[in-house]
């Protein structure tokens, strides 16, 4: 056959998918047409790359993948070849599948996403190095499998981490790299809930961890929240899950006496403490497990809100006791964290890179969370009332009035909006009416815009003439 079936082929370097996968697409619909005839030569790679103005790579990442799926075949010394793929009944083939419009991009978060870094603001050019180093003097830390409870370099990292920054005293076999805090959630469900034993979780929570219960099994029993944070369960149950350092959502930080009462109770204790950095205000508050003196505490930490939404990964540190239980469930269940950045993220914290990051985000997110305060001050006039924690990602704005959300949050959403409503993170029908509103991926400028769309939404809602605007700013 002639290579000009081959060469007839048009690559588009504009289009988002990238060429070997065009490259590859276009062969193999050939081979099914049979109009690449069983046992054709595939042009060789190097001179093929060269004559439709591709790289040799981009012909090679094709050809390997037509050959995984079976539509061409390697011959040793020979070259590749298209395989005999047999024939289909006419009745069975499917119609050509309508090209699809391409997938937007994202445009990035909206005013007043929650929980979401600042993704401008991250070392691409630092972590790029960083990742190269690695590939260099240590390839095999990028592709290994690491041990089951994850790359030991990292993990040693994190505990270095969590000594010096949270005042917790671990050793890196206790801690266990996870796929963020989802997979960690269900790992822990796994290692010490099992058998539909019941889960205590906060109320208002997140509704990801309820998800997580009610897909294994696992009753909840809500935990009430006060000023002090998440009260003790009264009903016996196998695990707590909470958030002393900044609550999830309504961001109050739980003083010394309950956490002690979480300490003096049954059951294991799941501290997660997803943005305990971020405290703009006084020093840090020392972790739930530095205060452990019975071994039953689960630190839950995660690198998704602190350094990178797009790393996913996180990390488990579990008590002694239960180290045997975790990899027992690991060697079942195997562990879904993904491989290739762990090494480059332990070099990065080990050098004080990401200490420096942290640090400068800090302080970026003070000075946004100021703009944003003194902002809600100026516009709200006391129809919005909030406490100011000095510590988290977010504000819980709660309404001075009952409000009718459902049209709100169709408004919100008209204006290009997000902020949910903070009857999301109810549940058991004790609902809280408000909204809770994100500030650090935006610049003062994003925020003052924001700030202008969202009191244009809620004029209609609230009469924010004649509230009384001592009872804006609860203290």
């Amino acid at each position: 056959m002639s290579d000009a079936i081959f060469l007839a082929i048009d690559l588009d370097a504009g289009q988002s998918k990238p060429l070997f996968q065009q490259l590859y697409e276009a062969i193999s619909q050939r081979i099914r047409d049979q109009v690449i005839k069983a046992g054709t030569r595939l042009p060789a790679s190097r001179s093929y790359a060269v004559e439709i103005g591709v790289s040799r790579a981009t012909v090679l990442a094709a050809y390997d993948q037509l050959i995984a799926e079976g539509y061409a075949e390697s011959r040793q010394g020979s070259g590749v070849f298209a395989s005999d793929i047999g024939t289909v009944a006419a009745g069975w083939i499917a119609p050509k599948p309508a090209i699809p419009s391409p997938v937007p991009r994202s445009a990035g978060p909206k005013p007043f996403d929650h929980g979401v870094p600042d993704m401008r603001a991250f070392p691409h050019r630092q972590w790029a190095q960083y990742v190269g180093r690695v590939a260099r003097s240590e390839s095999g830390g990028l592709t290994d499998r690491p041990s089951l409870f994850g790359d030991p370099v990292l993990r040693r990292a994190i505990a270095d981490h969590l000594r010096d920054w949270r005042g917790v005293s671990v050793s890196p076999e206790q801690v266990v790299i996870t796929a963020g805090a989802g997979d960690a959630l269900e790992l822990v469900l796994q290692s010490v809930a099992q058998n539909g034993a019941p889960v205590a979780l906060e109320n208002p929570g997140y509704p990801v961890l309820v998800q997580a219960c009610r897909m294994l099994g696992n009753p909840v029993h809500w935990l009430a929240v006060d000023g002090a944070g998440a009260c003790v369960s009264p009903q016996p149950v196998a695990l707590s899950v909470i958030t002393p350092s900044c609550q999830f959502p309504l961001g109050m930080t739980m003083p010394i006496a309950r956490r002690q009462a979480h300490l003096a109770a049954d059951g294991w204790v799941v501290e997660d403490d997803f943005d305990s950095e971020f405290r703009y205000a006084g020093t840090p508050v020392p972790a739930l497990m530095a205060l452990d003196q019975r071994e039953k505490v689960i630190y839950l930490g995660s690198f998704s809100k602190v350094f990178s939404s797009g790393l996913r990964l996180g990390y488990l540190v579990f008590p002694a006791p239960l180290l045997d239980k975790v990899q027992t469930v690991l060697r079942a269940r195997g562990n879904r964290a993904s491989v290739m950045p762990q090494r480059v993220l332990a070099r990065f914290m080990e050098d004080g890179a990401f200490h420096r990051h942290v640090r400068k985000m800090r302080r970026l997110y003070r000075g946004r969370r100021a703009v944003f305060m003194d902002g809600l001050a100026a516009r709200f006039q006391g129809a919005l009332q909030y406490r100011d924690y000095g510590a988290g990602m977010s504000v819980a704005l709660k309404f001075a009035r009952p409000m009718d959300e459902t049209r709100l949050a169709g408004a919100l959403q008209a204006a290009d909006l997000n902020c949910p409503m903070l009857s999301d993170y109810c549940f058991d029908g004790d609902v809280q009416q408000g909204m809770l509103c994100g500030f650090c991926a935006f610049d003062a400028p994003e925020i003052l815009q924001g700030l202008d769309r969202l009191e244009n939404v809620l004029m209609p809602f609230l009469d924010l003439t004649s509230a009384d605007s001592s009872g804006s700013h609860l203290r």
